[in-house]
């Protein structure tokens, strides 16, 4: 498994992602998620949202393991941090595709015809 990393993309959104390739000019992540911080105007504490640089229900069934973005570096800022196991945790599980289920969901209907 390719290291995870962050970044911070051109307009300033913090990105994590698994490193697929690295050249002198580009950086190339698999499935890169965006890290997103909120404060809690009731608390005052931050929330930590993350979701998908594209949602994979967005990109054709046959071609949903094709998810990699491949960034020039002269636009993002890279960094040698080590993140936290929540954040890789949370970075693997918002890109483990759900199982399909096997038989067709049973139809409810609201209103007679």
């Amino acid at each position: 498994m390719n290291k995870i990393v962050a970044i911070i993309d051109h307009i300033g959104r913090t990105v994590v992602g698994e490193t697929v390739s690295e050249t002198e000019q580009t950086l190339t992540l698999k499935s890169p998620v965006i890290i997103h911080v909120v404060p809690n105007q009731q608390t005052g504490q931050l929330q930590v949202q993350s979701f998908p640089y594209m949602f994979v229900e967005f990109i054709d069934r046959s071609s949903r393991d094709n998810n990699d973005w491949t960034f020039t570096k002269s636009g993002i800022v890279v960094s040698n941090v080590v993140l936290d196991t929540a954040i890789i945790s949370q970075y693997r599980s918002i890109n483990t595709v759900a199982p399909q289920p096997t038989s067709e969901p049973e139809i409810i209907k609201l209103f007679e015809d």
